[in-house]
């Protein structure tokens, strides 16, 4: 759950968070949105670290406490802050890259199980990483259950790189990629409050198509969550808000610069 602060919580991060989110309210009441005005989508440092996990949907190992951390996540079309916290670890060695979720939520909803069910119906998480070309890009989702939809999307972008269609290789699997959930609660409509839900996630290169990132390459990506509390509007939420309909921006995507 979310620590309430004293009145005097006033510090950099949080005025720069109240920025942030001051410019991207002003940009998404604008009637007509000129690409080239928006803020910069957001850039991270992704660490290459050593050391073995357990796939178990918790983060006690070492090497997951030296992750880049990326938090917190916004409203995708800037009308807002979170409501409640979601924190992404990310880190790579030279055989896959690693995910790790952390949601926030007091009413936690899943029902589906089957591969590529449409989970965003419900609750999820999606990372969409274009590691080549951005008109080219891996979809992937996980829910509270454990349920997996992995896709190719290819994206047909205009001048000023807003997506004008895509489609999707639904066919291609992730065959590779494993993944783990655990969550403190009790799933679908209990009188109870829920706590989290958690998913980690190891996703091989070679899965995309690619060997290991150099110190230094950078890839476009960004890292989504459906989120629903009975009573209150559906959260569509972002690392880097694209600002535009949908998640399907990738010229909005964060950059994912990858380091030492």
């Amino acid at each position: 759950m979310r620590t309430i602060r004293p009145k005097c919580w006033w510090s950099v991060p949080t005025l720069i968070t109240i920025l942030f989110v001051t410019a991207c309210q002003a940009v998404a009441h604008q009637s007509s949105l000129d690409p080239k005005t928006l803020p910069s989508p957001k850039r991270v440092a992704v660490p290459r670290l050593h050391g073995t996990i357990i796939l178990d949907g918790q983060f006690d190992e070492a090497v997951w406490a030296k992750a880049a951390q990326l938090e917190p996540f916004y409203q995708n079309d800037g009308s807002g802050p979170e409501r409640e916290h979601t924190l992404v670890r990310l880190w790579y060695d030279s055989q896959a890259l690693y995910l790790g979720w952390t949601c926030q939520d007091m009413d936690i909803q899943a029902t589906m199980t089957n591969r590529d069910s449409k989970f965003w119906e419900e609750e999820v998480v999606e990372f969409f990483v274009a590691p080549k070309s951005l008109d080219r890009y891996f979809e992937l989702q996980w829910n509270p259950l454990g349920g997996i939809f992995d896709a190719i999307i290819t994206n047909t972008l205009d001048a000023n790189g807003v997506s004008k269609s895509f489609q999707g290789d639904w066919g291609y699997t992730s065959k590779g990629m494993r993944s783990a959930v655990k969550l403190k609660g009790k799933l679908n409509g209990s009188s109870e409050k829920d706590e989290f839900w958690q998913v980690e996630v190891r996703l091989p290169f070679s899965d995309l198509g690619v060997k290991a990132p150099k110190p230094g390459e950078v890839w476009r990506a960004n890292f989504y969550r459906f989120n629903r509390t009975k009573g209150l509007p559906v959260e569509q939420l972002s690392w880097s808000p694209t600002l535009l309909p949908g998640f399907h921006q990738p010229n909005r995507f964060g950059y994912l610069e990858f380091v030492r």
